[in-house]
């Protein structure tokens, strides 16, 4: 399993809207660069750094950088417009990302929304087919994950599949657990993110905030054994974070960068192991 960083590890560094900027935000070059810098090969450029922004003189740029230094980049937007979709698969295939992750919206969705989210992957398959690029479509609260595995399963192709993510179903409200075991088979990419719930101090209700992996609730050992039991251990496990804003932008980025240590060296030591499983946690 190959271990990434992304744009949504270090969130504030990039700058988020209605929030404070840091002083020099980080863009793709630069991303990239702090990927070697920590000694990683894979790097996913997401919704909160468009590349359909970019000029293809730019692309170019961070296509060369990424071959330059041994690094492979992969691609990540947001929604399921065929037009969006086929200009990110054509950004792609010129940057040499051979995988484009989509989310949906954050609303819950019904059988009809369901229905067009199939029918709009399965219109963009002679596009990923004729550039060589797949399509992870990530689990969010939208849909249940049993209906993000239907849709992989109606439409049959290898090069549409799942990224799984180990908090964002949490808004359907699906644990870990359930979304695991349901998409684990559909696998083809891993956005490893933890999270804690506690009780608000009435004990009438709680909050859920992000952590350094590890540090939270979700079973990691759970996950990666069950990828790896449906012989799904080569996705490249991406580490996101959910980082609280402490009031200040730059004691936020530099808290941000401490997680980002801290959640390589659990993950490398889980990876390093095996991802030897304990029973699990559960939420």
């Amino acid at each position: 399993m190959e271990i990434g960083i992304s744009s949504w590890s270090v969130p504030w560094a990039i700058g988020i809207d209605g929030y404070p900027l840091p002083a020099e935000p980080l863009d793709a070059v630069e991303l990239m660069r702090l990927a070697s810098r920590l000694d990683v090969r894979v790097v996913q450029l997401a919704d909160n750094l468009p590349v359909n922004t970019l000029t293809n003189a730019c692309l170019d740029v961070i296509g060369a950088h990424a071959r330059e230094n041994g690094l492979t980049v992969e691609l990540g937007t947001r929604g399921l417009d065929t037009a969006h979709l086929r200009r990110y698969v054509e950004i792609a295939a010129r940057v040499g990302s051979p995988i484009v992750r989509t989310v949906l919206s954050g609303a819950l969705l019904g059988r009809d929304e369901l229905a067009g989210a199939e029918a709009a992957l399965r219109e963009l398959l002679p596009d990923l087919e004729r550039h060589g690029v797949a399509i992870a479509l990530e689990n969010n609260e939208a849909f249940a994950a049993a209906e993000y595995a239907e849709i992989i399963r109606e439409i049959a192709s290898p090069l549409v599949g799942i990224c799984l993510d180990t908090a964002n179903s949490l808004g359907r409200p699906e644990t870990f657990v359930t979304v695991t075991e349901a998409l684990a088979e559909h696998t083809i990419m891993l956005h490893a993110k933890d999270y804690d719930i506690q009780r608000i101090d009435t004990r009438m209700g709680f909050t859920i905030e992000g952590r350094a992996l590890g540090e939270g609730r979700v079973d990691f050992e759970f996950v990666l054994r069950r990828l790896r039991e449906w012989g799904r251990d080569d996705v490249t496990a991406v580490i996101e974070h959910w980082p609280p804003f402490d009031g200040d932008i730059d004691s936020t980025v530099r808290r941000e960068a401490d997680w980002l240590e801290r959640s390589l060296a659990f993950l490398r030591g889980l990876v390093a192991t095996g991802g030897e499983a304990v029973p699990s946690r559960g939420v």
